[in-house]
């Protein structure tokens, strides 16, 4: 069974149940329907529907109705479809100009290993909403001062990955690299941009690299597949996946960006600008 399948919601299963079943069924039927639903195999194919599809992909409240994890999925599957329909993926060479590359079918490979879409997916919901925490800084003999720090903040995260040690340091590294590839993924267009093209303070730093947030994503995934923790997550395979096919990994990302979030990202992913 998908992991992410355990992150929907009772509002996802009715939601699916009801755009799926066609108005004029009646209400047994959607019923025995939602029934069905509880088998994995069942939803997984329930989920192509291209009627769910165009009901996330055009209505802007969709948030109200169901889970980011319900929404991530329903887009990242119709950004794979068309991967592998058009057998190439365009790669971002400056602010304003793509180039096709016919890397598709390897794209494809890559994620019909479920543990990889359901990362990303986690990964997309991940940068929905902010989480802030305080630490203590020392700045002298018995002197403290609090500081309080984001999980967005790719320079803070990257960094400290570097200074402290296990269990910390896997989590660390791990973000860094999460914010890396959603970046390169989400924001492409943004890297090759001046910061005062875009808000994001706390992404200015890592935007301004450009190509080189990339290598960097790779060694950080590089790292944190290797620690002990990955593996007691059973998180060890997909990283390693990810430091070895970041390029690749980034393109269902673009695609989906490009085509269905498009402005909506700006909103959707609003405390980036904060």
């Amino acid at each position: 069974m998908r992991r992410i399948f355990e992150k929907f919601t009772p509002e996802d299963y009715r939601f699916i149940s009801e755009v799926v079943s066609a108005s004029k069924e009646k209400e047994s039927q959607k019923t025995a329907l939602s029934s069905l639903l509880n088998d994995p195999d069942v939803l997984n194919v329930v989920l192509d529907n291209q009627n769910l599809f165009q009901r996330v992909a055009l209505d802007d409240t969709i948030f109200v109705r169901i889970s980011p994890y319900l929404y991530f999925e329903i887009l990242l599957r119709q950004s794979l479809r068309d991967i592998q329909r058009e057998f190439y993926t365009l790669e971002q060479v400056g602010y304003k100009t793509r180039v096709p590359v016919f890397d598709g079918q390897k794209v494809v490979e890559i994620f019909s290993q479920d543990m990889i879409k359901d990362y990303l997916v986690e990964l997309l919901v991940s940068f929905v909403r902010v989480e802030n925490f305080t630490i203590l800084i020392r700045r002298g003999r018995g002197i403290y001062f609090k500081q309080t720090i984001s999980n967005m903040d790719f320079d803070f995260m990257s960094e400290t990955s570097q200074k402290v040690e296990e269990p910390y340091r896997f989590l660390f590294v791990k973000r860094a690299a999460d914010i890396a590839l959603f970046l390169c993924g989400v924001f492409s267009e943004q890297l090759f941009a001046t910061s005062s093209n875009f808000k994001a303070r706390r992404m200015a730093k890592a935007l301004s690299r450009g190509e080189e947030l990339e290598k960097y994503g790779q060694e950080l995934y590089r790292q944190a597949c290797n620690s002990e923790l990955a593996r007691e997550y059973q998180l060890d395979t997909v990283l390693q996946c990810l430091a070895e096919h970041f390029s690749l990994s980034k393109k269902p990302l673009n695609v989906l960006s490009d085509r269905y979030l498009c402005f909506k990202k700006y909103n959707l992913f609003d405390n980036l600008f904060n």
